[in-house]
């Protein structure tokens, strides 16, 4: 009898550690560019960039 292959789990079905969900967003180029080498100057993953980032947006919303 032939196996069933399994279909890969999209990336929003995966379950992380830290609770984090993926997320897609388009950008520009040459914001991604920016975004990037921000991230590498603060030594920093550009996801960690991003949300810190959109963190603070939304803090400086409320005040």
């Amino acid at each position: 009898m032939a196996e069933e292959a399994k279909s890969p789990k999209k990336p929003t079905e995966s379950k992380r550690r830290d609770g984090r969900k993926a997320m897609l967003t388009y950008m520009k180029p040459a914001l991604i560019k920016k975004v990037k080498r921000a991230a590498a100057s603060k030594e920093l993953k550009a996801w960690q960039f991003i949300e810190k980032a959109v963190e603070d947006a939304l803090a400086s919303e409320k005040t």
